[in-house]
């Protein structure tokens, strides 16, 4: 283990995390911080999950430490803020906050004081309190680590749309668009009719009532900061998407629609030929191209960030792009959240 990580949050992205870097011998989790009380409970929802299933190794809790396997040891705490955490005294070298508490934004700068190299902050679509949005595929080549210390990963969403234009207008150019994305429920939407409590800022209602509608049984059309966050690291696509999003009644993988008018005259088939080149010449798992009758529950546990239906690329005699991907949103992103973590203690390369 060469590069020692805290994870503030162990929610559904923080054990998502903790779950593929325990797949990795480059990267250890040695701290993490939560404010449920119970640490038999954070056990028990690493163990076993609705989702991704049993893991492998043993859970054990011994006094303030989580065990995995016979060797894993994890220090927990139980701070309400992200700097009362003493990570220095675990060793810790980059924070991932997968809390989605927004005033811990604030106070994540208070870890340069405790020997923190790097924080990330993951499902954050906000740059104006962070120094700067990386997304792996879009512009991590922008990443500075002299001047980049508090760094958010965005969003689910535009981890997968970003390195999709991106590609799309290096190549042909994007005039204009639009997106649409359908997105499993969260947990802080209800099972029965009620109000919708904001996780991002505790005891806030969210003022998009119809979020608080039953959660299984109903498609509910909502706003998405996907196009925003997007523009973060793609600061040429301001001003060029529209977009909406649909919460959908199932538990896992979203699909992003895309409707793209390109700027030089092309087919499908060139299309499909350049995301299919990109796919063999990447670096992380970012693209991966689908050709066969999918749906959406077979792609639970992918690891890429936008999986390509070649299915549904079609073009039009006006060069109008349509084009549908599909991602993981809790395995997919936490995967570029882990390689995030990796190219930064490298330094950006």
């Amino acid at each position: 283990m060469s590069i020692r990580i805290g994870i503030n949050g162990l929610g559904r992205i923080g054990r998502a995390v903790l779950r593929i870097i325990l797949q990795r011998s480059d990267i250890g989790v040695v701290a993490v911080n939560d404010i449920n009380p119970d640490i038999q409970n954070l056990a028990y929802l690493v163990r076993y999950d609705s989702t991704y299933g049993r893991l492998s190794h043993a859970v054990t809790v011994e006094g303030d430490e989580i065990v995995i396997g016979n060797e894993k040891r994890i220090k927990v705490f139980r701070h309400e803020n992200i700097d009362q955490v003493p990570w220095d005294q675990a060793g810790v070298a980059i924070v991932v906050d997968s809390s989605g508490v927004r005033k811990n934004l604030g106070f994540a700068r208070n870890l340069k004081k405790k020997a923190v190299r790097n924080c990330i902050v993951t499902n954050s679509p906000a740059e104006e309190d962070v120094d700067k949005t990386i997304i792996l595929g879009a512009n991590e080549a922008e990443f500075d680590p002299s001047r980049h210390f508090l760094v958010s990963s965005s969003i689910c969403d535009a981890n997968a749309f970003a390195p999709v234009v991106r590609l799309l207008d290096e190549t042909f150019g994007i005039e204009h668009g639009f997106l649409t994305t359908l997105h499993p429920w969260l947990n802080y939407q209800n099972v029965l009719d009620g109000p919708s409590i904001s996780y991002a800022t505790p005891g806030q209602i969210h003022d998009h009532y119809a979020l608080g509608r039953a959660s299984t049984t109903s498609l509910i059309p909502k706003t998405t900061s996907a196009v925003n966050a997007t523009c973060k690291a793609l600061k040429k696509m301001k001003g060029k998407f529209l977009s909406m999003s649909y919460r959908v009644p199932t538990m896992i993988v979203s699909s992003a629609d895309i409707s793209v008018q390109l700027a030089e005259k092309c087919d499908a088939a060139k299309i499909k030929r350049v995301f299919e080149d990109a796919e063999r010449e990447q670096s992380w798992k970012i693209f991966f191209n689908n050709k066969e009758a999918l749906v959406s529950a077979d792609f639970t546990g992918s690891e890429y960030s936008a999986v390509v239906d070649h299915r549904w690329i079609m073009m039009n005699e006006q060069n109008y792009l349509k084009m549908v991907l599909w991602y993981d949103n809790e395995w997919g992103y936490s995967s570029r959240v882990v390689d995030l973590v990796s190219y930064m203690s490298r330094g950006g390369e």
